[in-house]
């Protein structure tokens, strides 16, 4: 056995080097990092100037848009007015006495008479509702209130035979023509 003994010391790692940083190695890399920085403001730009266009074009189309739809609205107000004015125009006349008339003779064989008579009634004659006392001055004659409700009864029926005779007349005749 015989070999030596051996002293193991310890010794300290090395000491690491101190780093510093240093500005991009060559110029090109500088030149390259300045164009990149140029090439986004100039994209950002062309995105806000497109942008801008496209609001704009949609803005004017809208307009333009807006203006072909009044024309047309115009149009149509107008053509409706013209069917309202025909409308207005027809109708006046369809109640025309003399067509009234004409209908009459032609499709109904009637003619104006030769003579008119009225029917006159007397005031006594004209019956009460019932429930209701006819009161008869010593003359003979009905009171004020009974003389006025039979005025307004008989007024009321020669209302309503006029409405009816114009029904009859003017009625389906009046329509026969625009159908």
């Amino acid at each position: 056995m015989g070999a030596a003994a051996r002293k193991i010391t310890r010794t300290a790692a090395p000491a690491r080097p101190a780093l510093k940083v240093v500005r991009g190695g060559s110029r090109r890399t500088r030149t390259r990092a300045a164009a990149l920085g140029t090439f986004r403001l100039v994209a950002t730009c062309m995105v806000i100037l497109m942008m801008a266009g496209v609001v704009r074009v949609s803005l004017a189309a809208s307009a333009a848009e807006a203006s072909i739809d009044a024309w047309e609205l115009r149009s149509e107000v107008k053509a409706e007015r013209q069917v309202g004015r025909t409308l207005e125009a027809d109708r006046s006349a369809l109640a025309s006495p003399s067509r009234i008339e004409e209908l009459a003779c032609q499709t109904l064989n009637m003619t104006r008479p030769a003579q008119v008579c009225y029917l006159e009634m007397p005031a006594a004659a004209v019956a009460a509702s019932p429930g209701e006392d006819v009161l008869v001055d010593d003359v003979g004659t009905e009171s004020a209130p009974v003389r006025e409700a039979a005025q307004l009864v008989v007024a009321t029926l020669a209302d309503l035979a006029a409405s009816e005779a114009e029904v009859l007349l003017v009625g389906d005749m009046g329509l026969g023509t625009l159908r």
